[in-house]
């Protein structure tokens, strides 16, 4: 994961993704300075991150990653720019199938992501892969925006090394 990329995400953002992105860093936040702020988490001791690019247009599209909040719960992240439903199935799939078995391998118990309480897309999405809404955060916006505390725990998923 390297900057350039995560900041032509960050410019094509989708409207609900930036509504969300703002209400956490402000109007007008500095795209660049996020971009660098989440390849160095991407990047910290047992961080992860990938982009996913449209196979039509070559384009920067999505982007997944995770951070060690404790050495034992993830703060997980995604969002996507305008072309995201023609790689959210990817995502989807990179989740099962690397993410889940990279946070499981790495010692994470715990994975948690906050999103703006009114995305029911976000609650629909999260739900299929597992993660569950844990908490209401009041208030939590830069402008007084509702958020969600949805958690992913490590005792719902079997880890890969158990199968056979």
């Amino acid at each position: 994961m390297t900057p350039d990329p995560l900041n032509y995400i960050l410019d094509n953002l989708r409207p609900d993704d930036r509504e969300e992105i703002e209400a956490v860093r402000g109007e007008g936040f500095d795209h660049m300075a996020c971009a660098i702020q989440l390849c160095q988490l991407a990047q910290a001791a047992q961080g992860m991150g990938w982009i996913f690019w449209r196979a039509d247009t070559g384009a920067p599209t999505a982007v997944l990653g995770a951070y060690a909040m404790t050495p034992t719960c993830a703060g997980c992240w995604a969002f996507g720019a305008d072309g995201w439903p023609r790689v959210v199935r990817s995502v989807t799939r990179h989740i099962r199938r690397v993410m889940v078995p990279a946070l499981l391998q790495a010692g994470f118990h715990r994975a948690e992501c906050r999103a703006l309480a009114k995305r029911e897309d976000t609650k629909l999405w999260l739900n299929s892969l597992g993660w569950r809404a844990e908490a209401a955060l009041s208030e939590f916006g830069v402008r007084h925006e509702d958020f969600t505390l949805f958690a992913w725990l490590a005792n719902e998923h079997p880890h890969p090394d158990s199968r056979h």
